[in-house]
């Protein structure tokens, strides 16, 4: 048998030879083959891109360093567990495989992964808006508007940036988006102040399009009269790193508020104008330094509110590694997890985890400030506990529960358009943490109403301030299945990079106990000869559960107002959906509560498929402006999530408002 170069050395090393290899002396370890390294016990890849692979796996203890091959040629050689491989063609099909290297030996291969990289997106970019315009002036308002952009891609919305005049467009602030429409009005503005104001179209092959500007005055105000102050109980000041602190704050009762003056040991140093959000990162302070911090609210006239009384906060020591994302748990199935966390400095990461005490631990040494570790070996439908490590932070007290095995009964919680960061995003977040779900779905529009992830280590997001302050509990002790919404496409990448989604980012599929969860992308095309109809097709083919359920973010059936029903789901996913039996699908997007009877073709039959609207997780509510349809069983708009136990006979979905009151309930049976 011919032996290739690689193997050669392997095999001669094996057999004690002293190799002269190029210029470099080999010679071997002495060993026997029990002492010889393990490779990872488990390899996951998922495609990001059409150019990008993940590549995560399992750590090996005492492990030097770890080789990645790519269709057998060596890629990588380094000491973490994680590599994204960047540069791959489109739709093309790579197999992976690693080694572990221990005292200059390596082992043989792990068992090989099978990635497909996504097709190409569109690569032209959304046009600019034409005929920017401004109307309806005051002095602390103008409404914009415009004329739609074009894009071979679905343009998913328009972002409105803010700034002085005479400042380069690309340092203008983003102060909002908007959900397709050419019009905005921007409130909240100074009086007798020149504004910047500008346009730019996104679109959902992440594309953001060239800007249209346009400059505005606003008019003169003789208001003279001071706002209200802000509550000094609002004020929350949070540890960051040796040489940062956030403040965060609630809002002025006053209605002509403009922006928020944030004083540090009384001395203004910044303004935070509106409709931006009511947090500051004090960065450039220094270590174990006690400071306070004082807000005061000034309107449009430019009057200025009394000052709160005080908070204070101290930055840690130098060099203190925090815990400042999670822990979170996602992508669990019978026998796998992956823990994800975030520090404020880069540094190893570690696990330690096991079913009621620590009996495994997993490492990586290389200095990150996203973590992720990949957990094998598990045992199913078993409840475990773990710690994070990082540097000299340690964070308990979390747990999660792999999937069961069929016949095993169990519970799930699924929440819509919540991320907005109200009180009842909160409620709702504390009764699901308090639940028996094991898993937590959501049916998109995560984090309101940007989804921006700024730089992390120098500001604190939307996702810190309107996602994991909120979520933290919950997402500690089970596992996120996230979806993508229309709000997931604003931030650049952002919710991708936080959230972890199965498979491509977009459309994915898992099983749990019984339960086979289709989860579609309805920013995405869902056409004939569209990629993601072609998952779909096969997914559902091939899914042999006892209950297959379909979550997409726009709903089939919505009677919020006569439009409110997407007709590229109705008319694209839905034949599917009873083609292949799903049972139940549920959806955000409208900003309440509504469960149709089972529908087949349209009209009501028990062997159909049952829709359920769950938009109403804290940002805000939709009112029924339309008449309650025929296939309207029961709708509410009132903040709510729902909670789905599975037997292999029996589904109970439960809906359950943001004060835990129960008010709606079906049961489906096969």
């Amino acid at each position: 048998m011919a032996l290739s170069r690689r193997s050669f050395v392997t095999y001669a090393l094996a057999a004690g030879l002293v190799l002269d290899v190029g210029d470099v002396v080999v010679s071997p370890r002495v060993a026997s083959a029990a002492d010889d390294p393990v490779p990872p016990a488990l390899l996951a890849g998922q495609a990001l891109s059409s150019s990008t692979v993940r590549l995560l796996w399992t750590a090996v203890a005492g492990a030097e360093s770890y080789r990645v091959y790519r269709d057998d040629q060596l890629i990588a050689d380094q000491p973490g567990t994680l590599l994204e491989d960047t540069g791959l063609a489109a739709t093309t099909t790579h197999r992976y495989e690693v080694t572990t290297v221990i005292g200059g030996v390596e082992s043989v291969r792990s068992a090989p992964v099978v990635v497909v990289t996504q097709a190409q997106d569109p690569t032209t970019v959304p046009t600019a808006p034409t005929n920017l315009k401004s109307s309806s002036l005051t002095s602390s308002s103008v409404k914009l508007t415009w004329t739609k952009s074009t894009s071979v891609a679905k343009i998913t919305g328009y972002r409105i940036l803010r700034g002085p005049v005479g400042v380069p467009v690309e340092n203008l602030v983003q102060i909002s988006t908007t959900d397709g429409a050419a019009s905005y009005t921007a409130s909240k503005l100074f009086a007798n102040r020149a504004y910047q104001f500008a346009v730019r179209a996104v679109d959902v092959a992440g594309h953001v399009g060239p800007a249209a500007a346009i400059t505005v005055t606003t008019k003169t105000s003789s208001d003279t009269s001071a706002p209200a102050a802000v509550s000094n109980s609002s004020v929350v000041v949070r540890r960051y790193s040796d040489s940062r602190l956030d403040v965060t704050w609630g809002s002025s009762s006053s209605s002509d508020v403009a922006g928020y003056q944030v004083h540090r040991n009384n001395v203004l140093v910044a303004t935070v104008e509106e409709p931006l959000r009511k947090t500051y990162s004090d960065n450039g302070l220094s270590p174990s330094t006690t400071y306070t911090y004082r807000i005061a609210v000034v309107d449009s006239a430019g009057n200025v509110s009394a000052l709160t009384s005080g908070k204070t906060g101290s930055t840690p020591a130098a060099g203190t590694v925090l815990v400042t994302r999670g822990p979170y748990v996602v992508q669990t199935d019978a026998t796998s997890a992956r823990v994800l966390w975030w520090t404020n400095l880069p540094a190893p990461s570690g696990v330690d985890y096991g079913i009621g005490s620590f009996s495994g631990s997993v490492d990586d040494p290389t200095p990150r400030l996203q973590h992720a570790m990949l957990l094998g070996g598990l045992q199913p439908g078993t409840a475990y506990t773990y710690q994070v490590r990082s540097g000299n932070a340690t964070l308990g007290g979390n747990g999660f529960t792999t999937a069961p095995a069929p016949g095993t009964a169990f519970t799930f919680a699924a929440v819509g358009d919540f991320g907005g960061g109200s009180g009842q995003e909160t409620s709702i977040a504390n009764l699901i943490a308090a639940s028996p779900a094991q898993f937590v779905q959501t049916l998109g529009d995560n984090v309101y109403p940007d989804a921006q992830d700024p730089d992390p280590e120098h500001f604190y997001s939307d996702f810190d301030n309107r996602f994991y302050k909120q979520y933290g509990p919950v997402i500690r002790t089970r596992t996120l299945y996230p979806a993508n919404g229309n709000k997931e496409y604003y931030g650049d990448g952002a919710a991708a990079r936080n959230l972890w989604s199965p498979n491509n980012q977009r459309w994915y599929s898992y099983g749990w106990g019984d339960l086979h969860v289709l989860v579609v992308d309805s920013e995405q095309p869902l056409g004939a000869g569209s990629p993601q109809r072609a998952f779909v097709s096969a997914d559902l083919a091939a899914a042999t559960a006892a209950w297959k359920i379909c979550v997409v973010h726009r709903p089939p059936y919505s009677s919020t107002t006569t439009s409110s029903s997407s007709s590229t789901v109705l008319t694209n996913l839905v034949p599917l959906l009873e083609q292949y039996g799903v049972r139940l699908c549920l959806s955000g997007n409208s900003h309440n509560y509504e469960r149709s009877h089972p529908l087949r073709a349209g009209a009501i039959d028990s062997t159909g498929v049952t829709y359920v609207v769950s938009g109403g997780g804290g940002n805000g509510l939709n009112q029924f402006t339309a008449s309650q349809p025929f296939w309207s069983a029961y709708r509410s708009a009132r903040f709510e999530y729902v909670q789905c136990s599975v037997t292999p006979t029996q589904l109970v979905l439960n809906a359950y408002s943001d004060t835990g009151t129960l008010f709606d309930s079906t049961t489906l049976t096969q």
